[in-house]
């Protein structure tokens, strides 16, 4: 299919959606590669319906006969509306969809209010995310990672350094407040963020796989990454320990 045929195809659904589920629909829109227009043979279509509460909240997600894969995600008002404001440790991926979409059915300017509401987000909004995302991820993967190494679990080692690289990314999109434009073009945008840990050039290359690594030089990445994104977070006022104990 070629890009205008993928189009037809969003639009068709769209008009499908709206037969269904009529007054309670307040906007359809692509987002995604085709709605920034850098879809390929390859691409699917993602569509995001915000309704009223009188629809629940659901993803319809398949692939048709044609070979297309399709995407649509229902979501109620007051939530899209209210995370347009937000910031948490997904931020950096999903932040995009609210200003590159395509709009084809909107009620109310509803998606003109959504961007709006971008503009609200917070330095405090950031760094809770931060916090929270070094807590329940970054530090939890780092114990981890020293625990294969020392019992010299390669495989585990190699697996979680991966993930913790993914999370150390995340965390440095929300450092810079930035969002990336898809998840194809994370390894380029990153590399342009003006914070950046010291050598990130050298981890990224090691915890990517961009180059044959062995089990050592990945298990120092990881230490190397760790120090850095903990002396990042002081320097950003990131606070992510606890001086009480919570229950």
């Amino acid at each position: 299919m070629t890009h205008e045929d993928r189009l037809a195809v969003a639009r068709d659904l769209a008009q499908r959606i709206l037969a269904k589920h009529g007054d309670a629909v307040l906007g359809i829109a692509i987002y995604g590669s085709l709605a920034r227009g850098a879809d390929t043979p390859y691409s699917d279509i993602e569509l995001k319906v915000i309704t009223t509460d009188s629809v629940d909240e659901h993803d319809v997600e398949y692939v048709h006969r044609s070979g297309m894969k399709i995407e649509i995600n229902y979501e109620q008002a007051e939530k899209y509306l209210c995370r347009a404001g937000s910031a948490d440790t997904d931020w950096p991926i999903w932040a995009g969809q609210y200003r590159q979409q395509l709009v084809l059915f909107e009620r109310e300017n509803l998606f003109a209010r959504a961007r709006k509401a971008t503009e609200s987000r917070h330095d405090e909004d950031f760094r809770a995310a931060q916090a929270q995302l070094i807590a329940e991820d970054l530090y939890e993967l780092v114990q981890k990672i020293r625990g294969a190494w020392e019992h010299s679990q390669e495989e585990n080692l190699r697996w979680w350094a991966g993930r913790f690289l993914w999370f150390s990314i995340m965390w440095l999109g929300l450092a810079n407040r930035k969002y990336f434009t898809s998840g194809g073009t994370v390894w380029e945008e990153v590399r342009r963020f003006t914070v950046l840990p010291k050598d990130f050039e050298s981890y990224l290359s090691v915890l990517a796989g961009f180059k044959p690594s062995s089990a050592g030089e990945i298990y120092r990445a990881v230490e190397g990454l760790w120090a850095e994104i903990r002396r990042l977070a002081e320097e950003q006022g990131v606070v992510w320990q606890a001086d009480e104990w919570l229950v």
